[in-house]
């Protein structure tokens, strides 16, 4: 008598899958572990990242530069989009400048500048000093608190900002204000263009 063996024609059904024993694998990473890796790369970037201006004075004198200079920007930008002469204040002596907001609607159009809202008192990174500010006439300022007006119309405000480093490294924010463009350049090079 011949043998008769049959094959199955269908897949294994759901159940059948569940009955089965799984296979072990051997290498990879299962998702868990990649996401707690990342999750940890991510928390070391983020300690680690803000504090590489810290590293060199170079960079720290960079990073203030750059700070002075956006700030600047921003201070004009308002002043020709809401209107008002906003002030930027910088105090010498305590390396801090200031956005200074023009009076408010229901204030004395002439009021003080020091008794004006201010956008806050910002510090230049430490190790660094405001050492100078220049103006277009000629003359400079070491000491003391520094007003820089800048009118709606743009036309007002051009100086120029000197930082220099624990290491008497310098470096110049220039600001011309009827082009409101922001350059920067060697400190020993900072001088207004003479035509």
């Amino acid at each position: 008598m011949p043998t008769v063996t049959t094959t199955p024609t269908s897949t294994p059904t759901r159940a059948d899958a569940e009955l089965m024993p799984r296979q072990a694998t051997t290498g990879g990473f299962t998702m868990i572990e990649l996401i707690v890796v990342v999750t940890i790369l991510g928390l070391l970037a983020s300690v680690v990242a803000p504090n590489l201006d810290g590293l060199s004075p170079k960079y720290r004198l960079r990073s203030g530069a750059r700070t002075i200079g956006q700030n600047i920007s921003w201070a004009r930008s308002l002043g020709g989009g809401v209107g008002g002469e906003y002030v930027i204040q910088y105090d010498l002596s305590q390396n801090t400048f200031t956005i200074v907001l023009p009076p408010q609607e229901d204030e004395d159009p002439d009021l003080e500048i020091d008794a004006r809202q201010t956008m806050g008192t910002m510090t230049v990174p430490d190790g660094i000093e405001i050492s100078r500010i220049m103006h277009p006439d000629g003359g400079s300022e070491e000491s003391g608190v520094v007003d820089i007006m800048l009118d709606e119309y743009g036309t007002t405000g051009s100086h120029i900002v000197l930082l220099t480093n624990e290491e008497n490294n310098s470096i110049a924010v220039y600001f011309e204000a009827i082009i409101g463009s922001i350059q920067y350049m060697p400190g020993d090079e900072a001088e207004f263009p003479r035509w």
